[in-house]
This record gives structure tokens, sequence and C-alpha cells, in this order.
């Protein structure tokens, strides 16, 4: 009775374990456009190139004016017909929907990646869309492009709107259609020269809307290598990213710690000059100056680290 109860739990086991290596879950993404009597083009998780979908998946309806990202449960068929698909497929959920009627964009990308403030921080490419623009972060990806640091790029891509996309997440997916040219960087930084000198000081600020602030003890420190800033307002640390192009200067998504400040301050008027988005700079001897229209906001004076 012992050997027989034993036979049965291994043969049980092992119908378990089949019937679990017959399905599985997968996502793919489905290519818009194509005509009722193709073959659907699809991508898997580790897919470089389209390839073509022969099977019908329940509870799905193809529009062939949407590109989607669909999770599916793939089960193995026990008497497949010759020649027609070994497996089933049925819908469990759509990952995102996009209408494929997209605008395709010419996007020039910088040589490195550099931190960036988004749901978490991350890092993030550096993108413009003509040769005027100043450098701006891009958080999303771009499907079909291997970045590799140490090149920069002119590309062309396709965007489309998302519908219904998730919270904090783009508004736009982008594809890859054609690398226009990839060139290697030069060998010195990405970021102009007047960083790499605002890196080998301290800036402690003297001046803020013309009255002398010096007291206070508030500073900056610049990191050109990684695109970092870092100093004190006064009262709280901060921290963040900035980019210099040409006299523009610019220091988005600012963190700070979170600590009360009791006695008197500057730290609320020094947040709302470096927030600006119309801010420039000049490099004047031993001080460091920020403007804006034109009207001097704030000097820093050159210390040792």
């Amino acid at each position: 009775m012992i050997k027989f109860s034993a036979l049965l739990f291994l043969s049980l086991t092992t119908i378990s374990l089949t019937s679990l290596a017959q399905t599985n879950d997968v996502t793919i993404k489905l290519k818009s456009g194509i005509p009722q009597e193709k073959a659907l083009q699809v991508k898997y998780y580790n897919s470089k190139d389209w390839e073509p979908f022969y099977a019908r998946i329940d509870s799905f309806e193809y529009d062939p004016n949407y590109n989607y990202e669909l999770r599916l449960r793939r089960t193995k068929l026990a008497d497949p017909v010759p020649n027609k698909p070994s497996y089933r497929y049925t819908l469990l959920k759509t990952l995102h929907k996009s209408q494929s009627a997209g605008e395709n964009l010419t996007m020039e990308i910088n040589d490195k990646r550099v931190d960036c403030q988004g749901v978490g921080q991350m890092k993030c490419l550096q993108v413009k869309y003509s040769p005027k623009d100043d450098w701006e972060y891009f958080y999303s990806h771009i499907e079909g492009f291997e970045y590799e640091e140490g090149y920069t790029y002119t590309i062309i891509v396709n965007r489309t709107r998302v519908e219904n996309p998730p919270q904090d997440a783009s508004a736009y997916q982008y594809e890859l259609v054609k690398i226009v040219a990839k060139t290697a960087a030069k060998n010195e930084q990405s970021l102009p020269t007047a960083a790499a000198f605002l890196s080998r000081h301290k800036w402690k600020l003297i001046s803020l809307n013309g009255k002398e602030v010096a007291k206070y003890n508030a500073f900056l420190l610049f990191d050109a290598d990684k695109g970092q800033i870092s100093g004190n307002s006064s009262c709280n640390n901060f921290f963040g990213p900035f980019m210099i192009n040409s006299n523009t200067i610019a220091f988005p998504n600012l963190g700070t710690t979170m600590r009360a400040c009791m006695g008197e301050n500057i730290e609320a008027d020094l947040y709302k000059i470096l927030e600006n988005k119309e801010l420039h700079y000049d490099i004047a001897e031993q001080t460091f100056n920020l403007y804006i229209k034109n009207e001097h906001v704030a000097i820093f004076g050159l210390t040792e680290k």
C-alpha cells in the first residue's frame, strides 16, 4: 500500500510539472499597419527585429491603426494540427496601446548620460532637436536604439502618442527609424571648459539681488564629470544636475534636505534664482556671476575647496 501511494504521488507530481511546462506567460509587441490577410508582426522581450506571428490571440481584436504591447498566456496544444500553430494564445492584459499615426523627428544625442531625477534617481540621455537648441534631458526609451556612451548621434525617430499612459510615464512612445550619423567624441569633457574651471573651486555666495549675503555661508560646488552640483542654501543642503551651454546655465530638478529653517536665511531667494529658466552667467576673474534678463542677480566668490 505504501509503495502504491508513493507511485501515485510521483505520477501526480510528474503530471503537475508537465502541465506547468506546457503553459507560460509572455509579453509581445505588435506593429501597426498590418492588413487583415497578412500575419501580424511581433517582437518578444529579447527581439531586435519584427517577425511574423501566425496564431490567433483569444479575447483580442487587432486594430491596424494602433501599436500594442500585450501580456499573453501561451498553452501548448495536446494534439496540434500539422502546419498550424502548436500553441494557443490568450490575452491577459493590454499593457500599452498607441496610435500609429506618429511624426518623424530628427534628434541629436550627446556623448554621455547624466544623472537626472525622474520617478527616482536615474541616468538620462542629453538630446536636442535643432543645432541651435540647448541640450535637454530625455527620460523615455527609444525602441530599437542601442546607445553607446562616448559617441554623439544624429538619429530619426518616430514619435507616437500613448493612449492612457501610466502615471509618471511619458505620453509618447519613440521608435528608431534610422541612425543618420554616429561620431566618436573628442577626448575632452563634453561639458564646456567653463564647467571644468568651475569644478576646481568652491563658490561662496557673496551677493544676492544686490544685497551682501556672505554672512550666511551659502555656497556652490560643481562636478563637471558627473554634470552635478551640490551646495548649501544658508540652511539646507541641495544637489542636482546642471546644464551649461555657451553663456546659459540651468539647474533642473534640484533636490534638498528637509531641515526646518527657523532662523534668518536666504534659502527661498536663492532657490528662486537657481530654478529660473532664463539664467545666464559669466566668470570674471575670481567671481561666478548669474543674470536674469541682463539683471545681475547673484555673485559667487572663488574659494578653495
